[in-house]
């Protein structure tokens, strides 16, 4: 059967919806790690060398990277924080946990954690037999809490037509769209773009880039700004990031910054979008 090239573009970005359907909510609950923990390192066993800590972890997030968090760990020596190194740990947000594995010049260590809230409790193992040498509990700190709660959040809907067109060209893997939007919610108002696509649809890999500018209002203040997306899947585990341009909101909305997030259920599309901006218009 013969694929019209508008009909494979059409695809393509179905292909990529779905895919991101699931790491799109990932990246929102791994929002949520992001700041320092406190806590106590305590040694298991009878190893000599091993000193029981008061330890600080610095959560960040790699950007792009849904199932990946970054620890900075410090340790407290004397009152003071001394560094011991970046954690890099895998993310699993359906059942809260992070793992990975480390290397010193005399052990292979595996590090996991279970989150619970403002809770990280977890155990540092030595490779290959997992035999527990820490076992660890650190609690979010009330100020990072405190400064994360002040991160506003927009809700809503959105509908989306994609016009595919023709750039006389033969080649199936590439194509330009044009984006069409109504938003509803905490965001009222349209938006219109471009985008380019770009894969594989037998082999589930594809890519997009897209900007569109969106002109409305966000809960009340009036304005426009500008989304990035960027989109990439990968044998059919997909990535996406939307970021606002800086500088390009206008009038009431100007200094707005933030990262908008989508999920797609029932064939429907709802968006969050974690934002900052000034208080006064």
């Amino acid at each position: 059967m013969r694929v019209s090239k508008s009909r494979a573009v059409a695809i393509i970005i179905t292909c990529i919806y779905l895919a991101l359907g699931f790491g799109v909510v990932q990246g929102q609950q791994r929002s949520s790690l992001l700041g320092d923990w406190t806590g106590e390192s305590i040694c298991v066993g009878n190893n000599p060398s091993c000193h029981d800590e008061k330890v600080i972890y610095h959560v960040s997030t790699p950007a792009g990277e849904n199932d990946r968090v970054k620890i900075a760990a410090d340790k407290i020596v004397n009152g003071k924080p001394e560094p011991m190194g970046v954690i890099d740990l895998k993310y699993d947000a359906s059942k809260q946990t992070l793992t990975g594995e480390t290397q010193t010049a005399r052990y292979r260590l595996w590090w996991e954690f279970t989150v619970k809230g403002d809770i990280m409790e977890g155990t540092l193992s030595i490779l290959p037999d997992k035999t527990i040498a820490r076992r660890i509990k650190v609690q979010k700190n009330e100020s990072t809490q405190k400064g994360a709660a002040m991160t506003n959040h927009a809700t809503g809907t959105f509908e989306v037509k994609l016009n595919p067109q023709d750039d006389k060209s033969d080649d199936k893997t590439l194509g330009r769209m044009t984006i069409e939007k109504q938003w509803h919610g905490d965001i009222e108002g349209t938006s219109k773009g471009q985008m380019l696509t770009g894969g594989e649809v037998s082999k589930g890999s594809a890519g997009y880039v897209a900007i569109e500018k969106v002109s409305g209002t966000l809960k009340g203040r009036k304005g426009t700004f500008i989304l990035q997306h960027s989109a990439t899947m990968t044998r059919g585990e997909g990535q996406l990031t939307i970021t606002v341009v800086p500088d390009s909101g206008t009038d009431q909305l100007e200094g707005l910054t933030g990262k908008l997030t989508i999920k797609i259920a029932d064939g429907k599309h709802s968006y969050d979008f974690e934002y900052t901006l000034p208080q006064t218009p």
